[in-house]
């Protein structure tokens, strides 16, 4: 969870779908009030593996933040970042060049 002020938030996290895939979301507080909570955007395409999380989310300002993670899919865990800008959720994308950082098979 960050706070560019009071009343100006974001939160960030995971949760179950009905295919028993761990997904991650985000939500956002303007001016006091929640809005719901969404899937974050084009993080499931990533997500092949069924296995997203998000891990960590910054409010510079009210309405423009950044969530942080990482999903699953055929080559192992990625990480991924998704940026919101005037209120509104952007998509995920894949880190890039952690591709070619993301080489130990244990891990994957």
């Amino acid at each position: 969870m960050s706070c560019a002020s009071a009343g100006n938030c974001a939160v960030g996290g995971d949760y179950i779908d009905q295919a028993d895939n761990t997904q991650g979301f985000v939500a956002s507080e303007r001016d006091g009030r929640w809005g719901k909570a969404i899937e974050v955007p084009g993080l499931a395409a990533l997500n092949t593996g069924g296995f997203a999380f998000v891990f960590s989310v910054s409010c510079p300002s009210a309405g423009s933040c950044a969530a942080g993670g990482y999903y699953r899919d055929r080559h192992g865990q990625q990480g991924f970042v998704a940026v919101e800008k005037n209120g509104r959720w952007g998509r995920a994308i894949n880190v890039p060049g952690l591709g070619a950082l993301n080489t130990c098979p244990a891990r994957n």
